[in-house]
């Protein structure tokens, strides 16, 4: 299984020394090129496991989902993962400890981490495993070195080792900054050179001069050897720029070769992407056409890029949509780079920004300027001159909006917002009066039946505790006391003396001594207190119990906002205040809308009859979903009658109308639901209740008109 020679017998000292050293002066180059990820990875590995003879390993990097992925790997396959139950899940469990940690970790053959969660993380091989972090920073990993070696070695050795290790995988986070700060300033230069390449290729509605200010400087940012720039006119193709030249040669060969390939592309209507290699499966006119001129440019990379403007229109449906190309961009690279990704990548943002340029051109010069202006240039002076003609046209305009605002029904929909939550919600209260000390659940946690939620501070308890424990402690030593005289007693006379004692004896101790410490038990159990710390308690969560009638069990998770244990921690709540809200996340669930007091009477008035099952239609949009408009069902019953300061808003001051939104059932189409998986407790939602079709102007401006009565006509 070992790929790698054995140690020098002869000098079993320095050999390993020297080939460490090896290891790091090829490292550290590699470190600093250029390499694609792919290749540095891969050598970097070899060197590595070369460096400390080591028979297996393998590089692991964090993918953009925030996942690790094996990246390359050098004989993992006879290590041993899968020969034990669960040796698999194990070892990504290590790997998973591994990168959320970022620190080193070493373990012996069939070791542990000792962390147990379910499957304990660990080593399910007979080598010695070693894992490194890759580091972005001090804290953050984005990858990790993994190294399986022999056992043969002594702990010593074993330390090094992993030391070894740590500072190759210090290497590749080199590597890995290098690489971002290349691309950054890669990507920011040519940015800055794409902004000003659009400017100026929009700054002109000739479509000369944009096509060969799309050739020259699009050349320069894709960086290719040539760029040529064809528009298509019916079913013929014309080139019309080519970069580095003043005028387009018409009658060359190579320009008529081109028109013909371009030709062919427009036909074929795909993007045509020419590698070395020709592919078999092109249309046969293209096929040949390509044919022909990469006899004439000898281009090792070509690609011609079709390019549809979005404001096409289709001549059937006259809808607008990316029809048939009207332009075509042909690149030739004559010496391509090793990976041309990069190239092609930016060769479709240029041909993005030139597609508009050169559709503006087009449309300009189709434009009959005689037939279409001169009409309205005639009207305008039979009225009396421009300012005159924009004048009326104005009037007209606004009296045709002031017509619509009066007459032309609109549905007047009233802003609100709010979260969604459970339908199923409990409030927690503590149990005595306390001061509370500490939360034990975050926001939007999971909380378990009995679980511990917070810590409380009672002084009053605690003295009430102290003085009673001190009790029990005296009656205790006097109890026994008055035991050891009853034991040393001559004669029945004595005995009942001591234990007959007015509020002294023997007895009446006794029974004292058992109520006081009946109390403190009592107490103990009735506020979960600590006996350790007396006046200290803890809040546990209700026992709450599955409904055997729903087809899921109860989930119940804190409500609360996020900011509730910087309101709460250290003031003083009493057995009547709310502290917590849970809510089942496993339930049905509902929006909780918050409406302000200036919106509720338009709210109320929509409804039609005095029923309270009525229900108005809600649109809801979910901020960690906006592309998306849902449906919802207010009813005349979910709003309450009473109004509340909002003090959740700190920038609202005027109190809100709670009301509940039915997101689910009957009259919401399926489409319009909000999706179960995307239920999270305390997401924002902002609302529009729908209040009925009233005059255009007061739906779109009842801001307005309510100012107006409360400010203005309210004088009169």
């Amino acid at each position: 299984m070992n790929p790698n020679p054995p140690l020098d017998a002869s000098d079993p000292a320095k050999r390993p020394n020297r080939l460490i050293d090896l290891a790091f002066e090829e490292v550290a180059r590699l470190s600093g090129t250029d390499s694609p990820p792919a290749d540095f990875f891969q050598e970097f590995l070899k060197r590595v496991l070369e460096g400390i003879e080591a028979p297996a390993g393998a590089v692991w990097l964090r993918n953009p989902q925030g996942f690790l992925q094996l990246q390359c790997q050098v004989n993992i396959e006879h290590v041993g993962l899968d020969k034990h139950k669960n040796g698999r899940q194990s070892h990504n469990e290590l790997l998973r400890q591994a990168f959320q940690t970022a620190k080193p970790i070493l373990l012996e053959p069939f070791g542990s981490t000792g962390i147990l969660e379910g499957i304990p993380a660990g080593n399910p091989t007979e080598l010695v495993v070693l894992l490194a972090p890759v580091l972005q920073d001090e804290k953050t990993a984005v990858g990790l070195v993994e190294v399986w070696q022999d056992p043969r070695w002594d702990a010593r050795a074993k330390r090094t080792h992993l030391q070894y290790l740590v500072q190759m995988a210090g290497y590749a986070s080199t590597y890995f900054r290098t690489q971002q700060g290349r691309q950054t300033v890669n990507l920011e230069q040519f940015w800055t050179q794409l902004e000003a390449f659009s400017c100026q290729l929009h700054a002109s509605l000739d479509t000369t001069t944009v096509a060969y200010h799309v050739a020259n400087e699009g050349r320069r940012l894709v960086g290719c050897d040539r760029i040529s720039v064809a528009l298509r006119e019916g079913k013929k193709a014309k080139v019309e720029a080519v970069s580095g030249s003043d005028v387009v040669e018409k009658r060359a060969t190579q320009v008529k070769l081109m028109r013909k390939l371009c030709e062919g592309v427009f036909k074929w209507d795909e993007k045509l992407v020419y590698r070395g290699v020709k592919d078999d499966g092109l249309p046969p006119d293209v096929y040949e056409a390509l044919d022909e001129y990469l006899a004439e440019s000898h281009a090792k990379l070509l690609i011609v890029q079709p390019l549809r403007d979005n404001r096409e229109k289709d001549k059937e449906t006259k809808e607008y949509k990316p029809g048939k190309a009207r332009s075509a961009l042909l690149m030739e690279c004559f010496e391509p780079p090793a990976q041309p990704e990069p190239l092609i990548g930016r060769l479709d943002v240029i041909g993005r920004h030139a597609a508009s340029a050169l559709y503006n051109a087009a449309e300009m010069k189709k434009i009959p300027l005689g037939l279409l202006w001169k009409p309205v240039l005639v009207l305008q002076e039979g009225l009396g001159g421009r300012a005159r003609f924009l004048t009326i046209l104005g009037t007209i305009a606004a009296t045709l909006v002031i017509l619509a605002m009066i007459f032309v029904p609109y549905d007047l929909k009233m802003d609100a917002k709010g979260q969604l939550l459970p339908v199923d919600r409990k409030t927690v209260y503590a149990p005595h009066a306390g001061s509370i000390e500490e939360f034990f659940v975050e926001p939007n946690s999971d909380v378990g039946r009995n679980a511990v939620l917070m810590r409380m501070f009672d002084p009053e308890l605690a003295k009430q505790i102290s003085d009673l424990s001190s009790e029990v402690q005296r009656l205790d030593r006097l109890v026994h006391s008055q035991e050891g005289q009853l034991g040393r007693a001559m004669n029945d006379k004595e005995r009942e003396q001591i234990f007959n004692q007015d509020n002294g004896g023997y007895l009446s101790n006794r029974l004292k001594l058992l109520h006081e410490s009946s109390e403190m038990e009592r107490l103990t159990k009735a506020y979960n207190t600590d006996p350790n710390k007396p006046g200290q308690f803890f809040v546990f969560a209700p026992n709450f119990l599955a409904d055997k009638k729903r087809d899921k069990d109860p989930k119940w998770r804190v409500l609360s906002g996020n900011n509730f244990k910087g309101d709460l921690q250290g003031k003083t709540a009493r057995p009547s205040d709310p502290i917590l809200r849970l809510g089942d996340v496993n339930g049905e669930w509902e929006v909780e809308l918050k409406i302000p007091q200036k919106h509720i009477g338009q709210v109320l008035q929509a409804f039609k009859t005095d029923s309270l099952d009525e229900e108005l239609d809600v649109d809801i949009k979910l901020e960690n979903y906006v592309t998306k408009t849902y449906k919802g069902k207010l009813a005349r019953r979910k709003i309450s009658p009473e109004a509340v300061p909002n003090r959740d808003d700190h920038n609202e001051t005027e109190p809100v109308v709670y009301a509940y939104v039915r997101i689910r059932g009957e009259g919401i189409a399926p489409s319009d639901q909000v999706p179960e998986n995307i239920n999270l407790t305390g997401v924002g939602v902002r609302a529009k209740v729908r209040c009925g079709d009233h005059p255009m102007g007061y739906s779109l401006f009842y801001g307005v008109w309510e100012f107006a009565c409360e400010k203005l006509f309210y004088l009169f």
